[in-house]
């Protein structure tokens, strides 16, 4: 236990100063090349306007995901093949599998090692798009402790075929980088935040590679507020900034999900990849959105 927690202290020190100064741009900057038309599942504004208080576990269900079988999930997700140029895996459906009650993402070694192509991971993103209420993902972390694995869950504004990236906007619900033990990170991605300015948290979680936790967001035309595990445990909070705009906020509109698991790369692969980690996985016990009532 010493000698994990001061291996984690290490790493999440070297690999904060690193993604906070480098994190100029996402992975996500390229064109959505899908072109089918996402489903739009739109949360109206109560009456009220006010959702400061509002109790979001009595909210709707009004989209899910539980993962029960493969039929289901094809109707709800493409593959992808956005790449950076430096990462180091090579995007296959197969590496995306629906068993026994959850969506697994395997990163597998399939060469030598440590060069382009010598991996195989999966990118999906959803078909279709939501615009505010509470968006919850119970996941499971690859193993930490070795370096190499990015995983993202995240939400990327579905104008991006239009007005690119980051204009279109990025919220990224859950980050987890296999070189940092035990911690999981919030970023948010906009026109006027995307430099070295990122919006961004660090959050500890002793056992986010062990069990399942769910990581969320209520999303309304004020603030953004995320959570672990529970909606009271709020762990950042943007606030709609008083002279808003689509630069620097551009959450009012629909954002589709995009669930990732990148192997090397300038965020993942900075102190190069430790081929012992392979193969590992990603799970997702479930997605599920609610509005407010």
């Amino acid at each position: 236990m010493k000698k994990k927690l001061l291996f984690k202290r290490i790493l999440l020190a070297v690999t904060l100063s690193f993604i906070l100064v480098s994190c100029d741009s996402s992975d996500d900057a390229k064109e959505d090349d899908i072109s089918t038309e996402r489903t739009k599942i739109r949360m109206e504004i109560p009456s009220q306007g006010n959702l400061d208080n509002y109790n979001w576990n009595n909210a709707k269900l009004v989209w899910s995901q539980e993962f029960r079988d493969n039929n289901s999930f094809k109707d709800n997700w493409f593959f992808e093949n956005n790449l950076e140029p430096d990462q180091l895996q090579i995007p296959k459906e197969e590496n995306v599998e629906v068993s026994n009650g959850t969506l697994k993402i395997h990163a597998r070694k399939i060469g030598a090692g440590q060069n382009k192509g010598d991996y195989t991971s999966s990118r999906i993103s959803g078909k279709f798009a939501f615009e505010y209420g509470r968006i919850e993902i119970s996941a499971k972390l690859p193993v930490g402790e070795k370096n190499g694995i990015w995983s993202k869950l995240g939400l990327i504004g579905d104008n991006i075929g239009v007005v690119g990236f980051p204009n279109c906007g990025e919220i990224d619900i859950m980050e987890y980088f296999s070189s940092s033990p035990d911690t999981t990170y919030v970023f948010v991605h906009t026109a006027a935040n995307n430099t070295n300015n990122v919006l961004s948290k660090s959050n500890a979680l002793e056992t986010a590679e062990e069990d399942f936790h769910a990581y969320g967001i209520l999303w309304t035309k004020d603030r953004i507020e995320f959570y672990t595990d529970d909606t009271a445990n709020i762990t950042y909070t943007l606030d709609r900034p008083s002279d808003s705009t689509e630069f620097n906020w551009p959450f009012d509109q629909p954002f589709y999900l995009l669930i990732d698991m990148v192997v090397g790369g300038r965020y993942a692969g900075g102190m190069g990849v430790d081929d012992s980690l392979f193969p590992t996985v990603m799970e997702i016990d479930y997605i599920r959105v609610y509005h407010a009532l």
